[in-house]
């Protein structure tokens, strides 16, 4: 069997992770304008935040445009930045049930798919950390169209 070149290997894999990382995050801002009710109680039951009905397709524009933005690799300092600090929000509104994922203590039912949040959270400080070894981007190749 062949050697593969640790390069290639590095950029699928970040490519790998970034387009998947997008998809996720795009899924959560597809659901705002699936499931609008949904993204109310949420950020009143996490966040304690009372979110109008009517802003929600605007949160979810905007939540949606980042992901798109993530999954090509556009402006990667900020983007992947953005969709690191909103994931991590997420992950640290949700802290009871990530100490109590089996509702032991607090007597609620058993919900631990809150802890998936924390490997998607450090796949999000994994891909800002390498975001200058992420090549295969939309960045990238809007820098080599500039400079030929």
């Amino acid at each position: 069997m062949a050697t593969q070149d640790p390069v290639v290997t590095e950029r699928w894999a970040l490519a790998a992770l970034r387009v998947s990382l997008g998809v996720f995050l795009l899924l959560w801002g597809l659901e705002k304008f699936v499931i609008p009710t949904t993204t109310v109680r949420i950020w009143d039951t996490f966040y304690g935040v009372g979110l109008a009905a009517s802003l929600v397709p605007l949160v979810g524009a905007v939540e949606s445009a980042l992901a798109v933005a993530i999954t090509v690799g556009l402006w990667r300092r900020v983007t992947y930045g953005l969709g690191l600090v909103l994931h991590a929000a997420s992950v640290l509104s949700s802290w009871r049930q990530l100490i109590d994922p089996w509702g032991l203590r607090s007597g609620g039912s058993p919900n631990h798919l809150f802890l998936a949040g924390i490997p998607v959270l450090a796949g999000f400080v994994a891909l800002y950390l390498l975001r200058a070894r992420d090549t295969w981007t939309l960045d990238a190749w809007l820098l080599q169209q500039r400079n030929p």
